[in-house]
């Protein structure tokens, strides 16, 4: 990834999923976990997978894309690491219709 000296922004990313993609979600999601933990410390601020409906116990979540807060300098790094993510090469996130917003948090707890 380019590293730049500019000040890191915070970017708001929506990514869904290709309609049935599920399946390859799973199947891939270790490999997606351990490439996320292979990153700079505050790239990741937060993320996780949206949903069709809560959480059921005993089920498997229908995941349906993955909301995330990213810090980088630039909105080209947060495409070029995204980009070589398990999800987009694995045809799980929709490249097509995701966003990657600007944003500034005003709040975030941990759970």
């Amino acid at each position: 990834m380019a590293s730049s000296t500019a000040p890191l922004q915070e970017w708001l990313v929506i990514a869904p999923d290709f309609e049935g993609a599920l399946e390859k979600r799973l199947a891939v999601r270790p490999e997606h976990i351990s490439g996320l933990k292979a990153d700079a410390e505050d790239f990741w601020l937060w993320g996780g997978a949206m949903l069709e409906e809560p959480i059921a116990e005993g089920q498997t979540p229908k995941m349906k894309g993955s909301a995330m807060l990213i810090g980088a300098s630039t909105r080209e790094e947060v495409v070029e690491r995204l980009k070589k993510d398990v999800y987009v090469q694995g045809e799980v996130w929709d490249w097509s219709k995701v966003q990657i917003i600007p944003f500034k948090s005003a709040l975030r707890k941990a759970l």
